[in-house]
């Protein structure tokens, strides 16, 4: 017998590249550059097309979050549909502010995607309606 695979659609998506080094550069580019080799290995194998690469470097907590609302904005305008990272760890500074910016790009009606977790997603319970709201995928 013969199996009927389901055929998965490719998702456009933005890398996000982010490491840890806070004063060499060339460190950062670096270790960003091995973090991209682990990303698009991920990429090829779940049918994800990177469509733009977007580098931290030596950035803080500030400029890192400003870099999350552009991307945000080139994923309204429909340049892709996902965000791809590494890790949420990886670009934020600790669970709570991990949580706000998925839950930032869910609320804009796109999808987080790390190599590590996978597809983030949220199912939140309205007490106003008493269903549990889904993010749609």
């Amino acid at each position: 017998m013969r199996r009927k695979y389901k055929k998965v659609e490719p998702v456009k998506c933005i890398v996000i590249l982010s490491s840890t080094e806070t004063d060499d550069w060339d460190k950062a580019k670096r270790k960003e550059d091995r973090q991209l080799r682990y990303i698009n290995s991920y990429a090829k194998k779940h049918s994800l097309i990177p469509m733009k690469i977007v580098r931290r470097g030596c950035f803080g907590a500030i400029e890192t979050n400003k870099i999350l609302n552009r991307v945000i904005n080139k994923l309204d305008s429909g340049k892709a549909d996902a965000v791809l990272v590494a890790n949420a760890m990886s670009i934020s500074r600790g669970v709570a502010d991990a949580y706000a910016k998925v839950g930032k790009v869910i609320e804009a009606g796109h999808r987080f995607i790390t190599v590590d977790e996978g597809e983030l997603r949220f199912r939140l319970y309205n007490p106003e309606s008493g269903e549990v709201v889904d993010d749609g995928y």
